[in-house]
């Protein structure tokens, strides 16, 4: 039984070794960054902005693989499939890390049992948009014309799991507030809809909108940021309306279950770092939205498991059956 033991401790000494080994040496080939989402989305743009900065910093080449697809569980699976090794890093956000596991029962991924958290990249601004044409300038409009007008106020949004169907969704339960949800395959064909006027209103990030607005073909009825964006200083903030949900839309990092720790925690500080990067702040952050929440780990991990509790009650609640 003293020989097993022995055995054993030797054993799991030899895989501590290698996996320090494996971390010191680490990396010696191209390191892939997986999105489930299509170029041009917000967590596109977060995780292409990182490709030279992150590469220098690693003297290896940064390569962003897109995997479009059935609302983002097509290219998580394949992430969550990849050797643990370092070299395939998951570019994750609330939409597939969330929503996908609190709605859908038979998923081919598990958010706790599948994945390590890296890092909590941040928050993004989204905006509740209306076409310009629309005869509506605030939530509460939009509301009764919605109640005077039932199911004619189309809503787009990209996926049953995304942050725009949930707020429809409460605004229709809790306010009574008629909408007709129209789906998207992406966040660019959300927002291309909406602004050809096919589409009425939508809740999109502000990485998508901000460009519209500014031209003066969307208007903004309300943000989902803390406090009201700089920028559109007369728009208020969901929680200044008292509509105070759980659905901030965020974005982050994951690795394999597996990976080495040493390894994780080398990607989080080298993550961290490229968002301290003054050319990343410029040409990243404040372009897309992005309100950075960069900490350890264990940190990232202690929210998804509060993000997963708390939306469990807001779908209970609307009464959202699992797909």
């Amino acid at each position: 039984m003293r020989n097993r033991s022995v055995l054993l401790a030797l054993a799991l000494s030899e895989l501590f070794f290698t996996a320090l080994v494996q971390a010191q040496g680490w990396p010696t080939k191209p390191l892939h960054i997986m999105i489930a989402a299509a170029a041009g989305a917000t967590t596109d743009a977060v995780s292409r902005g990182l490709v030279d900065i992150l590469g220098k910093q690693l003297g290896q080449p940064v390569i962003i693989d897109n995997r479009v697809g059935a609302e983002g569980i097509i290219g998580t699976s394949v992430c969550a499939k990849a050797p643990p090794d370092g070299y395939s890093l998951c570019g994750t956000a609330s939409n597939v890390m969330i929503w996908n596991m609190v709605l859908r029962p038979d998923l081919p991924y598990n958010t706790l049992r599948d994945f390590a958290p890296v890092v909590h990249s941040g928050f993004f601004d989204s905006t509740l948009v209306a076409h310009v044409s629309r005869p509506y300038n605030t939530v509460q409009q939009l509301i009764d014309y919605a109640k005077a007008n039932p199911e004619k106020v189309n809503w787009g949004h990209f996926g049953t799991n995304s942050t725009g169907y949930m707020y429809m969704d409460w605004l229709r339960k809790s306010r009574g507030a008629p909408f007709y949800p129209v789906p998207y395959k992406t966040q660019p064909q959300n927002i291309l809809a909406l602004v050809t006027n096919e589409s009425d209103v939508s809740l999109t990030s502000f990485n998508n909108s901000g460009p519209h607005i500014k031209a003066g073909k969307l208007k903004v009825l309300a943000i989902t940021s803390e406090k009201r964006h700089s920028d559109m200083p007369n728009v208020p903030t969901f929680d200044e309306l008292g509509i105070k949900l759980p659905l901030r839309t965020w974005q982050g990092y994951h690795y394999q279950t597996g990976t080495p720790r040493e390894l994780i925690a080398r990607m989080n500080a080298e993550l961290r770092k490229a968002f301290d990067n003054p050319t990343y702040q410029t040409n990243i952050v404040e372009r897309v939205g992005l309100t950075p929440n960069p900490g350890s780990p264990e940190a990232f991990d202690q929210y998804i498991r509060a993000q997963l509790r708390d939306v469990a009650e807001l779908v209970k609640y609307l009464g959202v059956k699992p797909e």
